[in-house]
């Protein structure tokens, strides 16, 4: 085994980051990474090589000591970039600040979320299996199930005498029985019917990956739309954990809530409404605004006043 350390410095990108609030946030892009030891692991895969990559911070700003092991030779630097994209450590998260600060609705947030950054999927298609689980579920219900699937499905990789699982490609998903024996057991409900049908649709279409990342926006969210299970909630998760489209903003109820009581005061606005409100008023930094409420209202007791409201 191969193993190599190596230190990302807070001057090493732009803004703040705090690795546990990112990775505890519940973002939908694929179940957190394992925390074990005091440090965070996940394994990585290069063409057909493999890295399991650690990660540990104190808190807000400090030094993340990554220490990676492989059984093949380790490219510091293709981790590092992954690192960066996984944790948008590449994006200047002070502009989401001054946007903020310049929307006197939205002054209040920041405090709640400073080191808060988007948690993107390492695989698309990882996303979108866990967006569709998402749908009408708990974040505890379908992390456990995503999980599950990965341990009981995926590729192990064997490193310094433990197995480490991958999420199941589509050819291997693809074969999972719909059924109770199948992926049924892991608690998905109806939605194994629309995970299955959605994989054939990607496999029926060559580089459909790739295509999805090269369109615009709202090209994306018409195509994505067209997998089963995918209404625009779901639709904006994956555009924006897993393809990187920073102006989707999903609207759950929780949303919708919080988002008419900032800014549609004694109206019950559609979601569709409120996501062209969102492209309207947020643009690029929409995919932000709805990560920052959605944690501003949980910490700062909005939600629990919205409850009482309801």
């Amino acid at each position: 085994m191969i193993s190599e350390e190596f230190i990302i410095r807070n001057d090493d990108y732009f803004g703040d980051f705090d690795l546990k609030l990112t990775l505890e946030s519940g973002q939908t892009s694929q179940p957190p990474w394992i925390f074990e030891n005091d440090k965070y692991h996940e394994l990585f895969k290069f063409d057909d090589k493999y890295v399991l990559v650690e990660v540990s911070q104190n808190g807000l700003n400090d030094d993340m000591v990554v220490n990676c092991h492989s059984n093949d030779e380790i490219d510091i630097e293709k981790i590092r970039d992954r690192i960066y994209y996984i944790f948008d450590l590449d994006y200047d998260i002070r502009e989401v600040y001054d946007f903020l600060d310049e929307n006197r609705e939205l002054n209040d947030v920041y405090q709640f979320n400073r080191g808060l950054r988007l948690y993107k999927a390492q695989f698309p298609y990882e996303c979108i299996i866990s967006s569709i689980c998402s749908a009408n579920n708990s974040i505890k219900r379908w992390t456990k199930s995503i999980t599950d699937i990965k341990n009981a499905y995926g590729e192990k990789i064997l490193i310094d005498n433990r197995k480490y699982p991958l999420f199941p490609r589509e050819e291997e998903f693809i074969k999972i029985p719909d059924n109770d024996e199948g992926l049924k057991r892991f608690g998905v409900g109806y939605r194994s019917t629309y995970m299955l049908n959605s994989t054939k649709m990607i496999l029926d279409e060559s580089k459909y990956h790739e295509k999805i990342s090269k369109l615009s926006y709202s090209k994306a969210f018409d195509k994505i739309t067209e997998l089963e299970g995918v209404g625009p909630k779901v639709a904006d998760c994956i555009l924006l954990y897993g393809y990187d489209k920073h102006e989707a903003y999903p609207v759950d109820v929780w949303i919708n809530r919080i988002t008419s009581h900032i800014y549609f005061k004694g109206q019950k606005p559609t979601n569709k409404k409120i996501m062209n409100f969102a492209q309207d008023k947020f643009g690029e930094y929409a995919g932000y605004v709805q990560l920052y409420l959605f944690n501003y209202a949980r910490l700062s007791g909005l939600t629990e006043k919205l409850k009482a409201k309801k």
